[in-house]
């Protein structure tokens, strides 16, 4: 176990958002893999033609695969065992501003976090569903809505 301790000391060894979807596409191009050679045994696309023993293309889409998950793994493997912790840290950033760039901006859920780190609070009128910013950490008040002049109470 010492011996253990000491390998790992000062290597990156995270499941970090690359990771994770390094692990995830080598689980997608596995299945994909074995779902195309399971189609290719039954409908016999994959069997020698003529007598030099030529293969269809069958079994060159089942190598590229074979060779997408090796790479997949060996990605995941020199990540996880690196000792180049702020690459591997700036990769993980970069991916995560990437993959949240698809996020809707527009969403309530993201402009209720936003408006959190201004120190406000969104709250969203029972009757006309007009969004009302109000000031965070005021504990129970009466919100007005500007729009409709109905009154409720929240806890902010």
């Amino acid at each position: 176990m010492n011996r253990f301790r000491q390998f790992m000391y000062g290597r990156y060894a995270r499941l970090d958002r690359v990771n994770i979807a390094v692990i995830i596409a080598w689980l997608a191009i596995a299945l994909i893999r074995n779902i195309l050679g399971i189609i290719f045994r039954f409908t016999g696309l994959a069997t020698p033609i003529g007598l030099l023993g030529a293969y269809t293309g069958a079994r060159i889409i089942l190598s590229v695969l074979f060779g997408l998950e090796i790479a997949c793994i060996v990605v995941f493997i020199l990540r996880f065992f690196s000792k180049n912790i702020a690459k591997r840290t700036e990769e993980n950033t970069k991916f995560t501003n990437w993959l949240g760039s698809f996020k809707d901006k527009n969403s309530f859920r993201n402009k209720r976090k936003e408006a959190h780190r201004d120190g406000k609070e969104l709250f969203r009128c029972p009757v006309c569903k007009k969004t009302i910013r109000v000031p965070l950490g005021k504990g129970k008040i009466e919100i007005t809505c500007p729009n409709c002049k109905e009154k409720f109470v929240r806890k902010t």
